[in-house]
């Protein structure tokens, strides 16, 4: 390999990398990724055409995984779960700080308004990539160690869109129809803490709650949860296709992975924020 050119004005660039300093290096390495996450994106049509089969593999491998629960379950178990336990803590908490105020049938707003549009979204982005993330980490990089990616390029099969493209595909269809459910489950776990185990009548909590929970905002962290699936898809692919070490460096790939999920999460979620609802979304009284 010939050595690398620098023009003159740069020669001092090559300089500092032949004594070891990358003045530069976390720019490269930004640049790095950005153009993993471009190639990976732009090869959706090129994998819906060509790798239809793989695609379809991966949305039912990463819907329901090998029909457990927590060790190799898929999605929408997660999912289900998650839902009706965020539903019934809501519930409990929302109803026991307003009902101080005597004010516990407003619960309903709660769980129509904070869940909806934060609570549910971040919780099932976390659990999705605390579930299929890591997954996917430990999968792409137990292949990238066994050379079984070197051995898909040597047959003429891309390996990023066969690899990388057709789990970010199987995220979005997966995760969307089944927070959808989660969500649903979680109204329902809610309202029946507050209805039956609080004795909030029925009517007065329905009432509140129809009058807050709106099909915008359905949509709305439905959008989230599928922008949160892409990000959590392509970090945990990107620790994974990228893994060097051995075993040992799976593992440290995809703690890299989980923690840059998390924060990413976190981060979009307050971006998404923003952009669906704006800076100012008052509480209104109609009733």
């Amino acid at each position: 390999m010939g050595a690398p050119y620098y023009p003159g004005a740069l020669r001092w660039v090559g300089w500092l990398r032949r004594r070891g300093i990358r003045l530069f290096g976390p720019i490269e390495s930004i640049g790095f990724v950005l153009g993993f996450c471009w190639q990976v994106l732009s090869s959706v049509p090129y994998t819906l055409v060509h790798y239809r089969r793989q695609t379809i593999t991966m949305v039912t491998d990463m819907t329901w995984g090998r029909g457990s629960v927590i060790i190799g379950g898929g999605v929408v178990p997660l999912m289900l779960l998650l839902g009706a336990a965020m539903g019934a803590s809501i519930g409990i908490e929302a109803f026991s700080a307003l009902d101080l105020l005597s004010l516990g049938q407003l619960s309903g707003l709660i769980s129509a308004f904070g869940v909806t549009r934060e609570l549910a979204p971040i919780a099932a982005g976390i659990g999705f990539a605390a579930q299929a993330g890591c997954r996917m980490t430990a999968e792409i990089g137990s292949m990238r160690i066994s050379e079984e990616i070197d051995a898909l390029e040597s047959l003429g099969i891309r390996s990023v869109p066969f690899v990388v493209t057709t789990r970010v595909i199987a995220g979005i269809f997966a995760v969307a129809p089944a927070f959808v459910v989660a969500l649903i489950l979680s109204y329902f776990s809610c309202a029946f803490i507050v209805t039956t185990i609080h004795g909030t009548p029925t009517g007065t909590y329905n009432h509140y709650f129809e009058q807050f929970v709106v099909g915008w905002d359905v949509f709305a962290a439905t959008v989230k949860v599928m922008v949160f699936a892409v990000a959590v898809v392509l970090i945990h692919c990107y620790q994974g296709f990228f893994a060097t070490g051995g075993p040992e460096g799976v593992g440290i790939g995809s703690g890299r992975a989980i923690r840059a999920s998390l924060v990413a999460i976190i981060a979009l979620d307050m971006v998404a924020t923003i952009a669906l609802w704006g800076f100012q979304s008052p509480v209104t009284f109609t009733g």
